[in-house]
């Protein structure tokens, strides 16, 4: 009976990840029609547009969420295989840019890209691209208007960095990150989601003896936070 009663059970891990993959299948749907509602609107010069922009931009932090969720089951369930290529980074980090191009403009966020052209670098292109998503959507909600991606070669690795002109990283988050600990916080309702997701992603990719990581930083260019995936 105990036997039967186990194999009875279901996989909880499963299920969860089987319904975000439906939560995210119909979240894309609707944003692919948010997204033609908000362009008939622009067309027109709508009043309603800023709350449809802003329906556009919550839509895609939760659908970048959902994402990371099934993204992480999948790798830690090893049942994701990292697909690495020899890769631009330019030209991944302006593909990136596009797609939230919308809503920077929107918020009246400028942007600024720092990475040579002929930068190429091996590493699993979707994982990568997820992870910029996620820094950025993150740095739209603290950075008062001004965004700046870098990439450069440093160590032998590649440092892919997004900074902001906010306030910066709290103490606190500083610490976690330096100890490799993601804290949820009921205070603020950050799960630490996006830099767990960013962490596991750096540390799938490895060569040799090298393994990829984060790390958070205040300062640079725009004085405001430093986000850098670091790859081997």
């Amino acid at each position: 009976m105990e036997t039967e009663n186990k194999e009875s059970k279901l996989d909880f891990s499963t299920i969860l990840a089987s319904s975000v993959h439906d939560m995210k299948n119909s979240l894309s749907v609707l944003i692919n029609h948010l997204d033609e509602v908000v362009e008939y609107f622009e067309k027109k010069s709508d009043s309603s547009t800023k709350l449809l922009s802003q329906l556009q931009y919550e839509a895609k932090r939760v659908n970048n969420n959902l994402i990371q969720l099934l993204s992480l089951y999948r790798l830690e369930n090893s049942l994701y295989s990292l697909n690495v290529s020899h890769t631009l980074v330019y030209d991944l980090i302006d593909e990136v840019v596009s797609q939230n191009m919308s809503l920077m403009e929107y918020k009246g966020i400028g942007i600024e890209i720092d990475c040579p052209d002929d930068l190429y670098w091996f590493f699993d292109k979707e994982l990568i691209a997820g992870v910029l998503n996620s820094i950025m959507n993150n740095s739209f909600r603290y950075t008062k208007d001004m965004l700046r991606v870098t990439a450069c070669e440093v160590d032998s690795s590649l440092a892919i960095c997004v900074e902001d002109n906010g306030q910066g990283y709290p103490a606190s988050m500083l610490d976690d990150c330096a100890s490799n600990n993601h804290q949820i916080s009921f205070t603020t309702g950050s799960t630490g989601l996006g830099l767990y997701f960013s962490d596991m992603v750096a540390r799938f990719h490895k060569n040799k003896d090298k393994e990829g990581y984060i790390s958070l930083a205040n300062g640079g260019v725009l004085g405001g936070g430093i986000f850098c995936i670091h790859l081997p």
